[in-house]
């Protein structure tokens, strides 16, 4: 078991960085360094819970990167991760404590045991400019990827008398996040001046230690993420938040039994929302947080965002869904923007089938197969298509949506619908893109 402490919030003003350190009982130290000038003024207009939230998510994240996960698995994935946080009243965090290691725990995998001591936070009080004190509709998280993306273009097109307030996080160790969202932004602007605002993507991330490795997963970004929209949410008297992902992803399903449980990414997990949900409940948070995806496909998002606005289709060579952009090493097209081969590079050249996909992608999915050396880049694409060579019911998928965590069962079936449809989809373009031997590997 690991047990850390988390180090309360400082502010250096000559930097404009926020600091949280991580010291394991061991001596083993690590920095999270946050731009907090960026933050400041909009966690100086926030309840002492949300500032709590947010110093949490923010903590959370560092943790799991900090602590790797190879070297620290009590069962070859899952950590056991005891932590004591600073917040402002230890008693309303002890009220929510097992919600948030159940919510901790099904987020990354890993056995959290949670506990809270009072710290005095002291943080300098910066206005917030003019540009952020009008009325938004919401707060919108954009990541840089396809989903957000179409979730931005959505309401801009649909809510041309509203505003939306745009938030982003970037770590700098994680490859060319910050330019996709510098990308987007300017092609929104352009599109659809006056209608938004946006908050410069906040950095966050483990100070840089070449002594110690760092874990890979990622798996804690989104509980970040919602952390930062929290905040702006709050500061702005937005009510609501929207978090664009397909159900797909969201869902996560299983394509091989060596991907269930803490090895599937629970990211957008409905599980996930409504646990937070039921969080902030309790700490008496009312924004609201959502995801109008979550019973579409990527694919379903595509069609119904562009089927009729042409005009943007340019704009889908700006977003990134890439999920190993760090492997270019190993890409036969360096060059490209994205892989081609991972899970996310394929569910995306399933969504845009019947669209002019100009995307660049490093390897493609006929090249893999056979070939020992190309096992590691192969992995998710033999997994895929062994899901679909591979008969299944809708009864079964219910089963193991229920085994994978969905707890909503007003809602399964509408889920098993998502997973169905999303199959097809799959089995679609590899009739259209495969060549023999892939469509022999997948039975189509």
């Amino acid at each position: 078991m690991k047990t850390i402490n988390v180090g309360k919030l400082t502010y250096d003003k000559p930097s404009g960085d926020g600091t949280i350190n991580l010291v394991e009982s061991s001596g083993r130290n690590a920095t999270l360094n946050i731009d907090l000038e960026t933050l400041l003024p909009f966690a100086n207009l926030v309840s002492k819970e949300v500032f709590d939230f947010f110093t949490i998510s923010a903590s959370v994240y560092g943790i799991d990167r900090f602590v790797e996960r190879k070297q620290n698995s009590v069962d070859g994935w899952s950590r056991e991760l005891k932590v004591s946080f600073p917040v402002h009243d230890p008693s309303k965090w002890n009220y929510c404590k097992k919600e948030l290691n159940s919510l901790l725990s099904f987020l990354t995998g890993d056995y959290w045991d949670v506990s809270f001591r009072k710290e005095v936070f002291d943080m300098p009080q910066v206005a917030l400019t003019n540009e952020y004190s009008i009325q938004f509709a919401q707060v919108n998280l954009l990541s840089g990827g396809l989903d957000s993306l179409i979730g931005a273009l959505d309401f801009l097109k649909q809510k041309p008398n509203e505003k939306v307030l745009f938030v982003s996080h970037y770590d700098p160790q994680m490859r060319g996040v910050l330019k996709d969202q510098g990308k987007v932004i300017p092609s929104l602007e352009k599109e659809y001046p006056n209608q938004f605002g946006y908050i410069p993507s906040i950095r966050i991330m483990l100070e840089k230690d070449s002594r110690v490795a760092r874990e890979k997963t990622f798996r804690s970004r989104s509980i970040l993420f919602v952390g930062l929209a929290l905040i702006a949410a709050e500061a702005t008297k937005t009510k609501s938040i929207m978090v664009p992902e397909n159900g797909t992803v969201s869902l996560n399903f299983p394509l091989s039994v060596s991907r269930r449980s803490s090895c599937s990414t629970r990211t957008t997990h409905p599980y996930v929302l409504e646990s937070i949900i039921t969080l902030w409940s309790k700490l008496s948070i009312a924004t609201r947080i959502s995801n109008p995806y979550e019973f579409k496909t990527k694919g379903e998002m595509v069609v119904e965002c562009f089927k009729n606005n042409t005009t943007h289709l340019g704009l889908i060579e700006n977003s990134n869904s890439c999920g190993k952009r760090g492997h270019v090493k190993d890409w036969t097209n360096r060059g490209a923007t994205h892989c081609g081969v991972c899970m996310p590079c394929i569910y995306r050249q399933a969504a845009l089938l019947t669209l002019k996909d100009k995307t660049d992608y490093g390897d493609l999915i006929n090249n893999l197969f056979p070939g020992k050396e190309k096992r590691d880049k192969s992995q998710d694409s033999g997994a895929m298509l062994d899901f679909l060579n591979n008969p299944i019911t809708k009864e079964e998928i219910k089963q193991e949506l229920i085994v994978g965590g969905v707890k909503n069962l007003v809602k399964l079936n509408q889920f098993v619908e998502v997973v169905w449809r999303t199959r097809k989809e799959l089995e679609q373009w590899v009739k259209k893109v495969g060549n023999s031997a892939i469509k022999l590997k997948a039975g189509v």
